[in-house]
């Protein structure tokens, strides 16, 4: 969805893929929905605004690589958290489904390695 946004402000696949510190044929694959696609965002007006939000930052220069991977990676911990991975594990992993696995959900344990 970042990619997706950035190339409709004109950035070109070469830019995008230093901005997200991922290489040209990722984006491209990105683009083309033959990566990424595994959990249809296209409904989820929550996560399309908070991609939007990185896209005009790294488009405007106003984000640093540090604040843009803090800023996937708070997408990807708030997807989790809203259950939006869900239906994948289920068919990953039918036995998940059976016992009611809410693991994504709860909030990040503080255990210490």
């Amino acid at each position: 969805m970042i990619s997706r946004g950035l190339l409709e402000r004109d950035l070109t696949q070469a830019q995008i893929a230093r901005a997200l510190g991922i290489t040209q044929p990722a984006v491209s694959k990105y683009f083309w929905e033959k990566r990424g696609k595994a959990i249809d965002f296209d409904n989820k007006n929550d996560v399309k605004q908070m991609t939007e939000v990185i896209a005009e930052g790294i488009a405007k220069h106003k984000l640093s690589s540090v604040q843009v991977a803090n800023m996937i990676k708070e997408i990807c911990d708030y997807v989790m958290r809203q259950g939006y991975m869900c239906d994948l594990h289920y068919e990953v992993d039918p036995q998940v489904k059976n016992a009611n696995c809410k693991i994504c959900m709860e909030p990040p344990s503080q255990a210490s390695f």
